[in-house]
């Protein structure tokens, strides 16, 4: 008892010596932009030391908190940032929470918590062994287990942090002041916490590696991600009750893996990871879980053919595959983001309020939308006030190319039709055929290219203003077959008529190695070089009239184009305003040799 209560002195001595430090540098440079203050350049320079200090505003003994309901709204000052003391939680077996008045997040060490509000459950007659509690304000969400949060605490002390982040006890959840406050400055929470601790199934309980969740399928959770993936401070904390990597591969139930598989999986060095409670807990890197992930699963592919098509036979299912392929395509080196991937990645994810899906990928793109402006379900104004955003700073409207294949957004043709909402569970979209995943109808195996995407500027109304070039639909096809790539439709037959439609070049790229006798894409080969071509991606929009002016909205997309086959089109350069709503459905159209043409 007497060395733990002198750990804890040494914690809180050297805890306290990091917060006088950091109360100096506050006081030296009150206008940083992580600075609570920093809007209100008339705040004096010199803080008060007294007011400076973090306070304490919950301290709770664990025993007590089994089954009840806590409160910060009697205690906390809204529009403050607070942490979870990790060591008071461990040592002294307290649930506090410390309120930071004028603090910036730079000079603060702590980590942060990724999860789903609701995912995994107990099994049904269990509990949690020391009990759960619920936050007032946020009932709705899965009660928090405490050995759950036990484990958090442990993780982030093994990687040097004494202090945590978790939205659920550092947000007034009964605030729509703080929550906005908080909101705006979400992504810079995430940013700047080392580490980011991933805990895929939610807080009633740890999720095993072989266990399907939720988290990628969450809105929110790409953009804390995102703050940390590439910076390479995001771990995953999970369930792990073996003593090895292999002996966890040796016990999985599924008895149709090849012995080959098994001794792939169970290479040295195939899965690195740490134990953070033996017999229990460990945590590894969340860019090594991904690799391993995308290794395993192009070995499982290759000698498992018939197991692969069963998307629950992977024996790693704690983040799905594909997705998780597509958030690292999303993020670059030098927190670069790959705009097209990120949009993609984005559309696969649902939140219970509509305008989360947005607010939740603005600090990304490095958006600041005034969140206190939207409601709950303005997903569509948000969305186009940040799309305004990106394209008044010369973005390329790579969101074009989020998902050409799905019908147009009945909302506004110019994105596909947004995905399905819902407390639990993942993405789906609304197609004539019905609701399908949004994953599977986003993620092609062949994205659409985005060289040379236009730039404009979009109205509030949602319209997109910019200037390509353009040919005038000729007519319908008569004969109408895929092109050598069957990608597009080609036809020599025409049944002329005027249509008030246009094909738009929205993309452009000179390919290197398209075999012209196949079509398809090969391997550069010096003794028989292709010829060079220019692919044209084409968008087919159609006229109508908007507040008594003639727009245009989108109707279908077509990919990789031969220019060559459209040297005596009428090509004119001009200028189009595309929104509005789409017709609900995809309309293909054919290349003829006189122009664009219906199918």
């Amino acid at each position: 008892m007497l060395s733990t209560l002198a750990s804890y002195a040494r914690s809180a001595l050297n805890g306290l010596c990091a917060l006088m430090e950091a109360i100096y540098k506050s006081m030296l440079a009150p206008g940083t932009d992580d600075h609570p203050h920093s809007q209100h350049s008339h705040e004096p320079a010199n803080v008060d030391t007294e007011s400076a200090n973090p306070r304490s505003i919950l301290n709770i003994p664990l025993e007590q908190l089994d089954g009840i309901t806590i409160s910060l709204d009697d205690c906390a000052t809204p529009c403050r940032f607070r942490l979870l003391d990790c060591a008071a939680f461990i040592d002294l077996h307290k649930l506090t929470i410390f309120e930071f008045p004028c603090f910036a997040l730079s000079e603060l060490s702590y980590a942060a918590i990724s999860y789903p509000w609701r995912d995994l459950q107990l099994p049904e007659g269990t509990i949690p062994a020391e009990g759960c509690f619920s936050v007032r304000g946020a009932e709705h969400a899965d009660r928090i287990s405490i050995d759950v949060l036990r484990t958090a605490c442990l993780a982030a002390r093994h990687y040097g942090r004494s202090l945590l982040w978790l939205d659920r006890l550092c947000l007034l959840q009964t605030s729509k002041d703080d929550k906005n406050w908080q909101i705006q400055r979400m992504f810079q929470i995430y940013r700047h916490c080392d580490p980011c601790l991933v805990l895929p199934g939610g807080l009633v309980r740890l999720a095993l590696l072989s266990e399907p969740t939720a988290w990628i399928d969450r809105a929110w959770t790409l953009q804390e991600a995102a703050a940390n993936l590439t910076r390479d401070t995001i771990k995953c904390v999970f369930s792990f009750t073996q003593s090895s990597f292999p002996e966890f591969v040796r016990e999985l139930p599924n008895p149709w893996y090849t012995p080959e598989f098994i001794t792939y999986l169970c290479r040295d060095g195939r899965f690195p990871h740490t134990v953070v409670e033996p017999g229990r807990s460990a945590t590894c890197n969340l860019l090594e879980l991904f690799s391993a992930i995308e290794f395993g699963m192009s070995y499982f592919e290759a000698h498992e053919p018939v197991l692969s098509e069963q998307p629950d036979s992977f024996p790693i299912r704690i983040i799905s595959a594909p997705a998780s392929s597509l958030l690292s395509r999303s993020l670059v080196a030098n927190n670069a983001i790959n705009y097209q991937f990120f949009w993609m990645s984005a559309f696969t994810r649902t939140s219970s309020r509509p305008v989360d899906m947005v607010l939740s990928i603005m600090g990304p793109l490095a958006v600041n939308l005034p969140v206190a402006e939207f409601h709950e379900n303005d997903r569509l104004r948000a969305t186009i006030k940040l799309i305004q955003a990106l394209m008044e700073r010369g973005q390329e409207a790579d969101w074009l190319f989020i998902a050409p294949e799905l019908p147009p957004s009945p909302e506004l043709s110019t994105l596909p039709a947004f995905p399905e909402t819902s407390e639990s569970g993942r993405a789906v979209i609304k197609t004539p055929a019905g609701l399908v995943p949004a994953f599977g109808a986003v993620a092609l195996k062949e994205p659409w290219r985005t060289d040379r995407a236009p730039t404009g500027v979009m109205s509030d109304s949602g319209y997109f203003t910019f200037r390509a070039r353009a040919a005038k639909a000729v007519g319908r096809a008569k004969d109408a077959t895929f092109s050598k790539s069957n990608v597009y439709f080609e036809c020599t037959t025409v049944d002329t008529e005027d249509i008030e439609a246009w094909a738009i070049v929205i993309a452009h790229r000179r390919e290197f190695n398209r075999d012209p006798e196949t079509g398809q894409i090969t391997g550069y080969d010096p003794d028989k070089p292709f010829p060079v071509i220019t692919e044209l991606t084409l968008m087919l929009v159609e006229s109508h009239v908007f507040e008594d002016a003639v727009y245009h909205h989108r109707v279908g997309m077509e990919r990789e184009i031969d220019e060559g086959k459209t040297l005596e089109w009428d090509w004119t350069e001009r200028e189009f305003s595309v929104g509005g709503p789409g017709r609900g459905d995809r309309i293909r159209f054919a290349i003829s040799p006189k122009g664009p043409v219906y199918m």
